[in-house]
């Protein structure tokens, strides 16, 4: 059996080169296997306030502390699992309850803003999709055996047949911090789609084989993500030459524009101190133009779509939305599906090394908090790109360093410490009318440098920018904080479903996360778990009745999309 490929960034873990991974991966399972026993012993005899958390079972406890352990194994001896190869094909004989299919490359037309990067080729992407058998009101995809024969796209008859029952799509984005898990259906975080299709809540989920930090620096990611959300949209068009049914969407044009009129009243309160209204008028006008030709293509798009992520899926899931809405070429999703969603990855880049504050809750989650291994992590996710770019809005949208750029001093603290237990209505309402927002940062801050070789965020005016470089306000040559046509950091956002536990250290990004959500006026709905570490969902050991109560608020959510 030929030894596993080594990727450049295992070369600095410590452990990483045989035979010290061996030796360390053997001994960390030995010793982990008898704490094991003497957390069973433990548990058991001591009274419940001892436990991490006295509502864990003794099966609870261990399972944190197992995961935890061997979690460090990843950090110190660069161990990845249930991956597998995205250019891969798998045989469809060989799946039982999805099947697999090619997405094309995203189209040239598409390849706009952050995703249009030189150094990161565009590539077909793989689907595990559920079910296996294509249900009848999904139209055959084209090029395929079953597609039509005469039309790709729907025709107005076959558009208006199907109208009584619109399909609901899921694109889901699997968790594992960008190095581990697939989107096969034996992957762990595979439990999401299989449970959510089990209990009949979407027509389809497409799980997307994306490129993992080891196959494609970022963008790659989003990239892919991006050509199988162009995919679906493409595949529930209908032809537009059916003018009688055009005339017939007219009032689902003008629910798409009343929608898109509601967010810019948040953008317009947002930008009321700015003085230069010219500018403010060019934004109005870009966005009326994006808001007309968007609504357009949704009325003549027959599905809801809907995007979900756990963990590092998550952070991808609001880097996607961002791209639809930044670029305005296709129709937004109809809601977001968070599930314990990474939003701040730069959190392993403190300024000062004494400036680093761990996260909260590491006596009661699995996910470790050593800054030196998770950077390496993410510098290797970013690859070819700046260090700064760990600060854009695309990777990290809930740093404190995008809030204040965003919001102010004022709002930023008042977010940074913010947990589950003080986000009641009234905190909600106060977030939401906070006066402290500057002008949204314009799209033409450059990067310079800042003497010591590296670059740094500047907030600058239009004219600070060199107008011969023609590149697109969200394009990673240039990465910065910033959104176009005057939008604030969430404007225009879908509606938000987001599942946290309270025992997890990605607590306060999630909700640093959710406050600047509530700050734009985003419909953000959450489901708080009670006792759960990171990802729940999908964590072994745990009380179903528990993960039962999430899948069904999580349902009855959906359902109302």
């Amino acid at each position: 059996m030929p030894p596993k490929k080594q990727y450049a960034y295992q070369a600095d873990m410590p452990y990483a080169r045989e035979p010290l991974k061996t030796f360390y991966v053997v001994q960390r399972m030995f010793t982990t296997l008898v704490m094991t026993i003497w957390w069973a012993i433990y548990y058991t005899v001591m009274p419940r306030r001892y436990r991490p958390r006295p509502s864990w079972s003794v099966k609870c406890c261990i399972a944190v502390n197992f995961t935890r352990r061997i979690y460090k194994v990843t950090e110190l001896a660069g161990v990845t699992w249930g991956t597998r190869d995205p250019d891969q094909p798998c045989d469809n004989n060989k799946l039982k309850r999805t099947r697999f299919e090619w997405v094309d490359p995203l189209p040239e037309d598409l390849r706009t803003g952050i995703l249009a990067d030189p150094e990161v080729p565009f590539n077909r992407v793989g689907c595990f999709i559920w079910p296996k058998e294509r249900p009848k009101i999904i139209p055959a995809c084209p090029g395929s055996d079953d597609a039509h024969s005469q039309h790709e796209l729907m025709n107005g008859g076959e558009f208006e047949a199907a109208a009584g029952e619109v399909p609901v799509i899921g694109i889901f984005l699997h968790g594992g911090g960008y190095c581990h898990m697939s989107a096969h259906e034996k992957a762990p975080s595979s439990q999401v789609p299989a449970r959510l299709m089990r209990d009949k809540v979407f027509t389809e989920i497409h799980a997307v084989e994306y490129r993992l930090l080891q196959h494609a620096p970022f963008p790659a990611a989003v990239q892919d993500a991006a050509a199988v959300y162009a995919h679906i949209v493409h595949r529930h068009q209908r032809h537009q030459s059916d003018k009688a049914s055009s005339r017939a969407d007219s009032g689902t044009r003008s629910e798409a524009d009343e929608t898109y009129k509601k967010a810019g009243q948040t953008m317009d309160s947002l930008a009321a101190d700015s003085r230069d209204y010219r500018i403010q008028a060019r934004h109005e006008k870009e966005n009326e133009a994006v808001h007309s030709h968007i609504a357009e293509v949704a009325a003549n798009t027959n599905c809801k779509i809907i995007l979900i992520g756990d963990s590092a899926g998550g952070n991808l899931v609001l880097a996607l939305a961002r791209w639809i809405r930044d670029e305005g070429l296709l129709p937004p999703p109809d809601g977001l599906l968070l599930l314990s969603p990474s939003c701040d990855p730069s959190h392993a880049f403190p300024e000062t090394p004494s400036s680093y504050i761990p996260r909260p809750h590491a006596s009661t989650d699995y996910l470790v908090d050593t800054p030196e291994p998770r950077a390496l992590l993410q510098r290797t996710f970013l690859g070819h790109n700046p260090i700064e770019t760990m600060h854009s809005p695309y990777v990290s949208p809930a740093s404190q360093r995008v809030l204040r750029a965003f919001y102010g001093d004022a709002f930023a603290e008042s977010v940074a410490d913010l947990t589950i237990a003080q986000l009641d209505d009234n905190h909600r309402e106060f977030l939401r009318n906070m006066s402290s927002a500057p002008a949204t940062p314009v799209p033409s801050t450059p990067i310079t440098g800042n003497g010591d070789g590296l670059p740094r965020l500047v907030m600058g005016p239009p004219e600070a920018a060199n107008k011969n470089e023609g590149r697109s306000p969200t394009s990673l040559s240039r990465p910065i904080i910033a959104s176009p046509r005057g939008l604030s950091l969430f404007s225009e956002f879908p509606k938000t479903c987001v599942v946290l536990g309270d025992a997890e250290r990605l607590e306060r990004e999630v909700m640093r996360l959710v406050g600047a959500m509530e700050r734009d006026g985003v419909e953000v709905h959450t489901i708080w778990v009670k006792d759960a570490p990171h990802d729940v969902l999908i964590m072994g050991w745990w009380d179903e009745g528990v993960r039962d109560t999430v899948y069904a608020q999580i349902e009855d959510w959906v359902r109302q999309v």
